[in-house]
């Protein structure tokens, strides 16, 4: 037996006892339903996002990898599993970002009785802040700053070459490198609880690098084995946000139906939709002109609505659709009750609508 597989079968048997101990939960995405499908964010794991324009792809990642894990933390101390997060963020600066993040904070504190946008925060127009909203907003920077001890987000444009040197840089500070002879090398973490993001956002936006001869798809595909790579050999957990094509809003599409998506829709490149372990879409069925999606009625749901699909999973279930609310101003999803509880309550459904229009008159 060769000496590697020597340390894959000792890994293997270690993370069957870590199991055991329940030290392999992860950390809560904050939406049970997908959580039952995908087990948590967890180390060592490639999740691909995919949407159209505007299906909330980046609020879903940030709800998902960034604010509900830290939140998660922060109420649980005695949670042994940590996190770390390396945000690039290609295509919203992170100004603007801190402001929706902010402006989700204030609406959460306050009940939901003010919805902040980002034109209103930054006075742009007619808009200005109350005074009681700039003082929420002025108590919502310390909640910003407790989020930066968790993550870094980088602006601007990146290339693979420019990933690959950050990523390695990473990899000393949480863990030791070897090389080996070979000319590969091995990482030991120095905490196994430690659960490292990369995040992408989004993969149409990266910079090739100058082998690249400005190929977009070969810088892609590039970028996701350097990924894949990190995956392996150090148990990062990257999360790539991508585009979908055109042709999803396209007549033909829009007229089939069952618009959803499918992993041919990635856009520039189908390495990621190949290389990842969970594959992850959103829908917004109201681009499609759909009165209805997985028995949820678009005349009461209207924009609010969108449709998570889990595409591909190789650890478990995938084609598992899931619905969700979706407020943009503040880029949050909330997880709606399946059909069926709705029909079987209609005092849910009442108040599930109650929520999303008092939004609307916000």
């Amino acid at each position: 037996m060769s000496e590697d597989l020597h340390i894959i079968k000792d890994s293997f048997w270690k993370e069957v006892e870590r199991g055991k101990k329940g030290l392999n939960e992860g950390l809560p995405m904050g939406f049970n339903r997908l959580t039952d499908v995908i087990c948590n964010v967890q180390r060592g794991r490639y999740d691909l996002w995919g949407g159209g324009t505007g299906t909330g792809k980046s609020s879903a990642v940030l709800d998902s990898y960034v604010i509900n894990p830290i939140e998660y933390i922060l109420a649980n101390p005695e949670n042994v599993s940590k996190i770390r997060i390396k945000y690039y963020n290609l295509e919203m600066a992170t100004m603007p970002l801190m402001a929706k993040l902010m402006a989700r904070r204030v609406y959460e504190q306050s009940d939901g009785k003010y919805l902040l946008s980002v034109n209103k925060i930054f006075g742009r127009g007619n808009y200005r802040l109350s005074l009681e909203e700039d003082r929420l907003l002025g108590e919502a920077q310390d909640y910003f700053d407790m989020l930066t001890d968790y993550v870094e987000f980088v602006d601007g444009s990146v290339s693979p070459l420019f990933v690959y040197k950050d990523l390695l840089a990473l990899a000393n500070e949480v863990g030791k490198i070897t090389k080996r002879e070979d000319g590969y090398w091995n990482f030991r973490a120095y905490d196994p609880n430690l659960i490292v993001v990369v995040v992408i956002d989004h993969v149409g936006l990266i910079t090739p690098n100058k082998d690249h001869m400005g190929n977009k798809k070969r810088a892609i595909d590039d970028l996701s084995e350097m990924l894949i790579k990190f995956r392996n050999r150090c148990g990062f957990s990257p999360v790539v946000v991508s585009q979908f094509n055109r042709s999803i809003e396209s007549m033909d599409r829009k007229s089939n139906a069952h618009p959803d998506p499918q992993l041919s829709d990635f856009k520039d490149s189908g390495n990621p939709a190949q290389d990842a372990d969970t594959v992850i879409s959103l829908f917004n069925p109201m681009r499609h002109r759909l009165n209805t999606h997985n028995g949820y009625d678009m005349n009461t749901f209207g924009s609010f609505y969108r449709g998570i699909s889990v595409l591909k999973n190789r650890d478990g279930m995938d084609n598992v659709d899931i619905a969700m609310g979706f407020i943009g101003a503040i880029g949050k999803m909330k997880e709606l009750p399946t059909i069926d509880e709705l029909n079987a309550n209609p005092d849910l459904a009442s108040k599930v609508m109650g929520y999303f229009s008092n939004i609307n008159k916000n």
